[in-house]
Protein backbone atom coordinates (compact mmCIF):
# COMPACT_ATOMS: atom_id res chain seq x y z
CA UNK A 1 0.00 0.00 0.00
CA UNK A 2 2.84 2.66 0.46
CA UNK A 3 4.32 1.55 -2.43
CA UNK A 4 1.42 2.78 -4.34
CA UNK A 5 1.22 5.71 -2.46
CA UNK A 6 4.55 6.67 -3.35
CA UNK A 7 3.86 5.71 -7.17
CA UNK A 8 0.69 8.31 -6.78
CA UNK A 9 2.90 11.15 -5.76
CA UNK A 10 5.78 10.75 -8.01
CA UNK A 11 3.94 10.22 -10.91
CA UNK A 12 1.40 13.39 -9.94
CA UNK A 13 4.35 15.64 -9.42
CA UNK A 14 6.32 14.39 -12.93
CA UNK A 15 2.46 15.23 -14.46
CA UNK A 16 2.53 18.35 -13.04
CA UNK A 17 6.42 19.12 -14.14
CA UNK A 18 6.24 18.14 -17.61
CA UNK A 19 2.87 19.94 -18.50
CA UNK A 20 4.66 23.35 -16.98
CA UNK A 21 7.91 22.49 -19.22
CA UNK A 22 5.64 21.97 -22.18
CA UNK A 23 3.34 24.57 -21.83
CA UNK A 24 5.53 27.85 -20.32
CA UNK A 25 9.42 26.56 -20.59
CA UNK A 26 9.70 25.92 -16.48
CA UNK A 27 12.30 24.16 -15.45
CA UNK A 28 13.07 23.48 -11.54
CA UNK A 29 15.71 25.42 -10.11
CA UNK A 30 18.30 22.54 -10.09
CA UNK A 31 18.26 21.64 -13.75
CA UNK A 32 18.14 25.57 -15.06
CA UNK A 33 21.51 24.59 -15.62
CA UNK A 34 22.05 21.52 -16.82
CA UNK A 35 18.94 20.97 -18.95
CA UNK A 36 19.79 22.10 -23.29
CA UNK A 37 16.47 20.90 -24.21
CA UNK A 38 13.41 21.54 -22.31
CA UNK A 39 10.61 20.12 -24.59
CA UNK A 40 12.32 17.21 -24.73
CA UNK A 41 12.68 17.05 -20.36
CA UNK A 42 9.35 17.54 -20.58
CA UNK A 43 8.28 14.84 -22.66
CA UNK A 44 11.10 12.63 -20.41
CA UNK A 45 8.56 13.90 -17.26
CA UNK A 46 5.82 12.28 -18.73
CA UNK A 47 7.21 9.40 -20.06
CA UNK A 48 8.20 8.36 -16.76
CA UNK A 49 4.97 9.40 -14.81
CA UNK A 50 3.31 7.05 -17.70
CA UNK A 51 5.47 4.11 -16.70
CA UNK A 52 4.26 5.15 -12.68
CA UNK A 53 0.64 4.81 -14.10
CA UNK A 54 0.95 1.47 -15.93
CA UNK A 55 2.89 0.16 -12.95
CA UNK A 56 0.45 1.21 -10.88
CA UNK A 57 -2.90 0.13 -13.35
CA UNK A 58 -0.74 -3.28 -13.04
CA UNK A 59 -1.34 -3.76 -9.29
CA UNK A 60 -5.06 -3.49 -9.51
CA UNK A 61 -5.91 -5.71 -12.81
CA UNK A 62 -5.98 -9.19 -11.74
CA UNK A 63 -6.41 -10.54 -14.86
CA UNK A 64 -3.44 -9.23 -16.65
CA UNK A 65 0.28 -11.11 -16.24
CA UNK A 66 1.82 -8.54 -14.06
CA UNK A 67 5.31 -9.75 -14.67
CA UNK A 68 4.99 -8.60 -18.65
CA UNK A 69 3.28 -5.43 -17.54
CA UNK A 70 5.48 -4.39 -15.06
CA UNK A 71 8.22 -4.92 -17.77
CA UNK A 72 6.34 -3.13 -20.02
CA UNK A 73 6.48 -0.62 -17.56
CA UNK A 74 10.22 -0.75 -16.75
CA UNK A 75 11.41 -0.55 -20.68
CA UNK A 76 9.07 2.96 -20.89
CA UNK A 77 10.80 4.29 -17.47
CA UNK A 78 14.06 3.56 -19.11
CA UNK A 79 12.95 5.07 -22.58
CA UNK A 80 11.70 8.53 -20.17
CA UNK A 81 15.28 8.48 -18.76
CA UNK A 82 16.91 8.56 -22.16
CA UNK A 83 15.32 11.05 -23.17
CA UNK A 84 16.07 12.81 -20.05
CA UNK A 85 19.99 12.65 -20.84
CA UNK A 86 19.86 13.52 -23.66
CA UNK A 87 18.17 16.70 -22.87
CA UNK A 88 20.72 17.59 -20.77
CA UNK A 89 24.06 19.42 -21.56
CA UNK A 90 26.85 17.38 -22.91
CA UNK A 91 29.47 16.77 -20.23
CA UNK A 92 33.03 18.51 -20.91
CA UNK A 93 35.89 17.61 -21.78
Amino acid sequence: MFMECVIVVMSSVLIVGGVATLGGGWLPAWYRNDVRRPVMFGWAQLTVASAGIITLLSHYKTNTPRLGVEGIALVVMMFGGWLAGLSEKPWRR
